[in-house]
């Protein structure tokens, strides 16, 4: 299997979904130790001109961190018909079945969901529409809804480049760079359902970077307003340990929050998206465990811990 076959969704317990678009496109379950794949039947009506997303979960009751625990996948597709409307679909490991759970119409101005991961905070996922608009799908009640908009002005100074992640204290935030400063936001509902964005931290990048890295890497933006790709932009995120994944012209950067420690972790390339995982290995597997995640263009992300923890990643489409 090419990783130029293939669509990395989510990776999540030391499981990957991902979805063949080149035969009969098909979803399935990887797991990233032992390498067995568990394929799925695509659900229904999800056919036509329009975007897709997906998430990959433990079913409840069966919390840890163990591959083999019974799973939920979330499949999110945006479908074209006089307007967007984006369905949501739940398949159970243990049943073996697709069900349609909600559906929710698109504002009219809105081209669908956004093909990045999802966001996971309490038992509701979140991502982003347009990379402004951010719905939530309540792994409870099974709704989707419109949770709340990051400003424009906000997105401006970010290059329309940011990431929705889950904060420390288990609330929904997001982070972006301009510049070489990386800010850490959160949003805060208060009771009558008023959203605003609070600015947790400030990480000057420019004194983790290396001083090369930094004199090579310019950030500008081209006149009658219309801007650069960034050169310097968060590109993923891992909720345990708590890491940011940050895109330093063609190298990614992963900065561990809790330490400020940073370290290079990939190839030269140009990457749009990552999907991290952990797993857990013993000295014998190790070998087999990194060829299996170069097989879909993964980089071995540093971080080997006296625990036996690995922090890899997936490149999404």
């Amino acid at each position: 299997m090419s990783h130029k076959e293939v669509w990395v969704w989510d990776c999540r317990h030391g499981l990957a979904l991902l979805q063949n678009h080149r035969h009969s496109s098909a979803l399935f379950v990887w797991d990233l130790m032992t390498g067995d794949r568990r394929y799925l039947p695509m659900p229904p009506a999800t056919t036509g001109v329009g975007f897709w997303n997906g998430a990959l979960l433990h079913a409840a009751g069966h919390g840890g961190d163990c591959p083999s625990s019974p799973f939920l996948v979330l499949y999110l597709c945006s479908l074209y018909s006089n307007g967007y409307c984006t369905y949501a679909y739940v398949y159970s490991s243990e049943t073996g079945i697709w069900t349609e759970t909600a559906s929710i119409a698109m504002p009219s101005y809105s081209t669908g969901i956004d093909v990045r991961r999802t966001a996971l905070v309490g038992n509701t996922l979140h991502w982003t529409l347009d990379n402004s608009f951010i719905f939530e799908f309540d792994l409870d009640n099974h709704r989707l809804g419109l949770t709340a908009r990051i400003p424009d002005g906000m997105l401006r100074s970010y290059g329309w480049e940011v990431v929705i992640m889950p904060t420390e204290d288990g609330l929904l935030g997001f982070a972006g760079v301009d510049g070489f400063d990386l800010h850490l936001w959160s949003m805060v509902k208060s009771i009558d359902g008023v959203v605003t964005w609070t600015r947790r931290s400030t990480i000057d990048l420019k004194k983790l970077l290396a001083p090369e890295v930094v004199a090579t890497c310019t950030v500008g933006v081209k006149p009658i307003g219309f801007a650069e790709e960034p050169r310097v932009k968060p590109i993923g995120f891992a909720e345990e340990p708590r890491v940011i994944f940050i895109y330093v012209r063609s190298s990614i950067y992963m900065l561990h929050l809790k330490s400020m420690q940073i370290e290079e972790v990939s190839e030269k390339g140009t990457y749009g998206s990552i999907y991290p995982y952990a797993s857990f290995y013993t000295p014998g597997i190790l070998g087999e465990l990194v060829q299996t995640c170069e097989a879909v263009d993964a980089g071995s992300e540093g971080g080997l811990g006296s625990g036996g923890e690995r922090l890899q990643s997936l490149f999404g489409p």
